[in-house]
């Protein structure tokens, strides 16, 4: 750690004797930078785990050691319910110098979210890269179409762990390819050949949040780890599955695509007193399947592909309950809202 900081002195970025240079501990949910008087007796960058750094004007930075030749293994650990602020959140990182497959887009059996399907919380099955433009993470996982089915040499990115006692996150030279073509800071989430559409909630003309919609055979109406995702926070706006609902907000939501009569819950979380916007944006399904967003304390049903849903709420929002989206073909002349949605 001392000599990539030496080697790349006038480049990485600092403030006063702190380095853009450091680890993150989902014990207390804390990150932690290295500084001129701890850098010396930090030792080695640990193969596998990640690091956030960040250069002063976006030079190149150079790492120089070992190649890793051999399979590799990180240790994470579920740390959500430790009475400490913990998470189940762990940073951890591509040893190899080498891209390696990320779904079963490109091997069905040797990529990253596969091998370590055991390891990783399956409501959160899926890697979650840092954006680096201050809008947050984007989510990668078996929905991710070309140009996102790798993780770049050293790419650093988020996991949840699905054990509280320690476990191995794996990295094996099976996965390694020569393909790949880029990280996760450039672009969007890209879809090849599936269906989809965003939801994306504004204020006042700014851009807060989204969930996402996937529509793909085979999938069901419940969780299917791999293909949906948890949020990795407690967004502005989420979805919960149709069916068999987990308990987590989730960010992508994927199901069959035969566009029936479907019901999704959603959470949006927003203060008294502001007026936001929902948007439809980005669809690739049929232009004959409605896309409908309920109120029921309203009891406004607002047609997505015509017109914004729009409101000033009179009191604070939160949890799952009162807003649902429906796809499909909806009955306007009444409530017929499932038991299984209605919570106290």
């Amino acid at each position: 750690i001392s000599s990539f900081v030496s080697n790349n002195s006038s480049d990485i970025a600092t403030s006063g004797s702190t380095y853009a240079l450091g680890y993150y501990d989902s014990s207390d949910n804390s990150w932690t930078n290295y500084t001129t008087s701890t850098a010396g007796g930090a030792g080695n960058l640990t193969l596998g785990k990640g690091y956030q750094m960040a250069s002063a004007s976006g030079a190149t930075m150079a790492f120089s050691g070992t190649v890793a030749t051999s399979s590799q293994t990180q240790s994470v650990i579920n740390n959500y319910n430790n009475g400490s602020g913990g998470g189940r959140f762990n940073l951890v990182a591509n040893p190899f110098p080498s891209y390696i497959n990320l779904n079963d887009n490109n091997d069905a059996s040797n990529n990253f979210l596969t091998v370590n399907s055991s390891v990783i919380d399956g409501d959160f099955l899926a890697v979650y890269g840092y954006d680096a433009d201050g809008t947050g993470y984007s989510i990668y996982n078996h929905a991710s179409g070309t140009g996102r089915n790798y993780i770049a040499p050293g790419q650093a990115f988020f996991v949840a762990a699905e054990s509280s006692s320690a476990a191995n996150i794996s990295f094996t030279t099976a996965m390694r390819t020569t393909s790949g073509g880029d990280d996760f800071v450039s672009g969007r989430l890209v879809q090849s050949d599936w269906s989809n559409f965003y939801l994306r909630l504004y204020e006042n003309d700014n851009f807060t949040s989204e969930t996402q919609f996937y529509f793909e055979q085979g999938l069901s109406l419940g969780l299917d780890p791999g293909y949906d995702a948890g949020a990795m926070g407690q967004n502005d706006l989420m979805s919960r599955l149709p069916e068999n609902d987990q308990g987590v907000g989730m960010a992508i939501n994927a199901m069959g695509n035969d566009f029936n009569d479907t019901t999704v819950p959603l959470v949006i979380n927003r203060v008294a007193g502001v007026e936001f916007s929902i948007s439809f944006e980005d669809s690739t399904i049929p232009e004959g399947v409605g896309i409908y967003l309920e109120d029921t304390l309203l009891e406004t049903l607002i047609d997505l592909r015509a017109e914004d849903f729009t409101l000033t709420p009179e009191s604070d929002l939160s949890d799952m309950g009162r807003f649902y989206l429906r796809i499909g073909n909806t009955n306007l002349g009444g409530n017929d809202l499932e038991e299984s949605y209605i919570s106290v």
